[in-house]
This record gives C-alpha cells, structure tokens and sequence, in this order.
C-alpha cells in the first residue's frame, strides 16, 4: 500500500503565529497605546446616539401635543366655538409650517373665518393653503370655501373662477362647484354661459337631486326646461309576454261571439 507523502513544515514556520493572534495582538496593543482616544471615541458615539434619539422622542412628543390640539380646535368648530377653534388653527399653522397638519389647519382656518362672517379672513387663509400640495379632495373643498369667501365679498368673477376650478377635480364637491359657477355666470351677466352650464351639468347629471332647481334656474334665464329631458328608461317585457307575441300559432285576437237574435 502507497503511502501518502505529508507536506514538512520547516521550524520556522511552526513558530510563526496565527494571524488572527497577531491581530488581536496589535489591537491590544493600539488601544492600550491610546486609551485616552479610544474612551473619547466612544463618549462622543453614545452622545451623538443619546442626541439622535433624544430629537426623535421629541418630534414625536410635537406631533402628539399637535394632534391633540387639532382635534381639540376640529370639536370646537363643530360646536360653533369659533373663537375657540380660530385660536387652535392659528396657533398650529404658526408653530408646525411645515408639517401637514400644520398646512391642513390653514383649510380649517379658513372655515372658521367664514363661520364668523369673516369672509376677507377666510380668502387669505384659503389662499395661502391653496399655494402649497394637498390631496384632490382637500383642494376641491378648499376652492369651494374660496369661492364662498368671494362671493360673499360680492367678487362673482374670483367666485366663478374659484368653483369652476373646484368643478374641474373629480371629488365629492364637484356637483355643488359646478352649480356655483353656473349661477356665479348669471350673476355676471354671462345668460349664454349660465344656460350651457346647466344643461351641461343636466347631460352630465340627468338624475340629479338638484334638477328641479336646475330646471328652475334654466326657466328664469329664458330656456324652456324641454332642453334637459330625462333620458328614456327601457321597461324590460316578461318571457310570457314575449312568447306569446311571438308564436304564430297563437291568435293575435279572439273574435267576440255575435248576440243571438230574439
């Protein structure tokens, strides 16, 4: 049987050391060396891991006290408190500018002035919500509430403007824009404008609760209510029905047997 040879290590290569020794060696040594950096090093890591945690605690404590606040001036609104309401809105948008919330209680704000009969209020804090991005159907609501604002400053034309933009957005509101800014046009004088309006939205809309007012509207501008008719509805036959209008064997008619004479 073969033997099999076996690599010779020579003497100086059994007393050389394992590296990773050598290495945990030289660590050792390094830190022992500089032991005063090394304890800096690692005060000034946990003191910049304590700050990060410490902002983020505290950011997140912000959003809480805001949220609070916002839902505090949201039930005061709805009890009619507007002072107090105005007071929570305004705070917010004051202290978190750039925080949604913050941007949101600006469209609140504005509600808020104009359950106060502060229409003037009401555009500038509409407006300036209006300058930053918000989902579809706070833009929609919010160009609703500018264009209440406007019209109760008697400004028809910035009121048109305001529902026509707000008709444009696909939302829960865009009924009620449209409408406004059809009514916006007739108050401006625009009778050809106010009339296509409506019957567009009547086209658009042809079961709609507020048809009668429609009809209405279309009536006092001098447009008979003829143009908007309801579309026909398909009134489905019964299979009896249908069957016996269809089978030939089966007499369309049944003669009436004559009297018999007396």
């Amino acid at each position: 049987m073969a033997t099999v040879a076996r690599p010779k290590l020579s003497r100086k290569e059994l007393k050389q050391p394992d590296e990773f020794i050598s290495f945990l060696d030289q660590a050792i040594e390094y830190v022992s060396n500089n032991l005063a950096r090394v304890i800096l090093a690692a005060v000034g890591l946990v003191a910049i891991l304590v700050v990060i945690f410490g902002v983020r605690f505290y950011w997140q404590h912000q959003q809480r006290l805001a949220a609070e606040q916002f839902y505090q001036a949201v039930t005061a609104l709805n009890q009619k408190d507007y002072k107090t309401a105005a007071s929570g809105f305004s705070d917010l948008v004051q202290s978190h500018p750039g925080s949604d919330l913050g941007h949101l209680s600006g469209l609140y704000l504005g509600s808020t002035y104009l359950g106060q009969g502060q229409p003037a209020k009401a555009r500038d804090a509409i407006n300036e919500f209006l300058q930053g991005s918000a989902p579809p159907a706070f833009t929609q609501l919010a160009l609703c509430q500018l264009g209440v604002a406007n019209e109760n400053l008697n400004d028809f034309k910035q009121a048109q403007q305001a529902y026509a933009r707000a008709a444009a957005i696909q939302g829960p509101e865009r009924s009620r824009a449209a409408l406004s800014s059809a009514r916006m046009l007739a108050k401006l004088g625009d009778k050809r404008g106010a009339i296509a309006a409506y019957q567009n939205f009547m086209k658009q809309n042809p079961f709609a609760m507020e048809r009668p007012d429609v009809i209405e509207a279309l009536a006092n501008l001098g447009a008979a209510p003829e143009v908007v008719p309801l579309p026909a509805k398909t009134v489905e036959i019964p299979a009896a029905v249908k069957s016996s209008t269809t089978n030939p064997a089966m007499p369309k008619s049944v003669a009436t047997p004559a009297a018999a004479p007396h």
